[in-house]
């Protein structure tokens, strides 16, 4: 029984991955501020969002397992080598701007830290620079298995912590179920990004396109081939599972404190509100420790994606190691310290979530050529119910990205006049 229980965990371990790579502090902050500014009126796009994600978790996987390449390799090889290094491109100014967010809110959870704890007013610079040189040590000569896994139980219960306070709070039946009814959010007075920024945003942080690639390249390394898809089904439905659960967990749990107070989060440290009615004065403690655990583990593999993207395009194994790595990892820290300097980190974040939106039908579209070629993908191309599934994610991959374009136009104008 042991055996059969270690077997099956270490099947579940890519989904794990993506859900730690998911929901981090990127997704707390995106379903927090969805919550705080409108409630439960936005639960129909965290399940529409995770169910999305389902499905296309199988279909780049399935795509690998059946071709043999990497969505990004493929795109190289039988799109259009440009056509690869745009979306390259398009990914890591995404990443490069995800870093310099999330180390700013990281710096800003330990600088809460100090001020509440020691009422001491540490350095912000000097705090972000020792942050930065901590993950890329960790990078460097850490264990990663066991570190990873030492965050997995971390954010493990940061989710317990919401799921609970979600549950304990729970607001009446009518307004959960309400949330599940489309609607398109109004304007929310008192926040710093845009209605269709925070919706693009919470949809990107789920829908996320790297989320794919990376599976997609999880597949190959694990020499997945189609005799493990009933595995690798089973392991997606898993993840977009407690992908929704989470989600909705920060979500209800911001509707039943932030949301009901009247409160708007623009700051990381608006956060703590949500957790004091459950955990009182112990609050800050469980907050630092789970913002700090969910930050650093999608840090780090967000250190580890345009090294690992530029391995796929290349069609090498995936291996950070090496000295150019090695090189390349020390300039994305360097980068991620100029976070320290941004004043609104949370915005920042929210428009390179939305940024996900722009990008992502150019990797599902390019997929879905490819999945046509017979050559490539054999008896494994999609069906015509697939096909219909798929152009309907497509256009709704397109309109997220549209109203992704027309609020960072809306933020970004808002920036210039003020």
């Amino acid at each position: 029984m042991k055996n059969k229980l270690s077997i099956l965990l270490s099947t579940l371990l890519p989904g794990i991955f993506l859900i730690g790579y998911n929901i981090g502090t990127g997704s707390l902050t995106a379903m927090s501020k969805a919550g705080a500014n409108f409630g439960c009126d936005l639960l129909w796009a965290v399940l529409l969002s995770c169910v999305i994600t389902w499905y296309l978790i199988n279909f780049f996987s399935r795509f690998t397992m059946a071709s043999g390449l990497t969505a990004m390799e493929a795109y190289r090889k039988h799109l259009h080598p440009a056509y690869a290094w745009v979306l390259w491109s398009g990914l890591a100014t995404i990443i490069l701007s995800a870093l310099m967010a999330m180390l700013g809110l990281l710096t800003d959870v330990v600088l809460v830290w100090f001020k509440e704890v020691w009422s001491v007013d540490a350095n912000r610079i000097l705090t972000g620079i020792v942050l930065a040189l901590l993950v890329y040590g960790l990078i460097l000569f850490g264990n990663t298995k066991r570190f990873e896994a030492m965050l997995g139980v971390m954010v493990a219960l940061m989710g317990v912590a919401f799921i609970g306070s979600a549950i304990w709070f729970f607001p009446d039946a009518k307004t959960v179920l309400e949330g599940f009814i489309p609607k398109l959010p109004a304007v929310s007075e008192g926040s710093d990004n845009s209605s269709m920024v925070i919706l693009a945003g919470m949809v990107g942080t789920t829908v996320s396109v790297f989320a794919f690639l990376i599976r997609s390249g999880q597949v190959k390394d694990h020499g997945w081939t189609m005799a493990d898809w009933k595995m690798q089904k089973r392991d997606a439905l898993v993840s977009a599972t407690m992908m929704f659960v989470l989600s909705a967990a920060v979500m209800i749990t911001a509707t039943a404190t932030l949301h009901a107070d009247g409160h708007k989060m623009n700051h990381i440290k608006e956060m703590i509100p949500m957790l004091k009615p459950i955990f009182g004065q112990a609050a800050l403690v469980v907050f630092v420790i789970g913002i700090m655990a969910a930050g650093i583990s999608s840090h780090l593999p967000n250190m580890m994606v345009i090294p690992w993207l530029s391995d796929d395009l290349a069609g090498r194994k995936r291996n950070t190691q090496t000295t150019a790595k090695r090189i390349v990892l020390g300039g994305l820290t360097v980068i991620s310290i100029l976070g320290v300097f941004m004043a609104r980190p949370v915005f920042l974040l929210l428009l390179s979530q939305a940024g996900i939106s722009l990008v992502m039908p150019m990797a599902l579209l390019g997929l879905m050529y490819l999945s046509s070629k017979k050559e490539l993908l054999g008896e494994y191309t999609p069906k015509k119910v697939e096909w219909v599934v798929l152009a309907l994610i497509a256009c709704f991959s397109l309109f997220m990205s549209f109203q992704a374009l027309m609020g960072l136009f809306s933020d970004l104008s808002s920036i210039l006049t003020t």
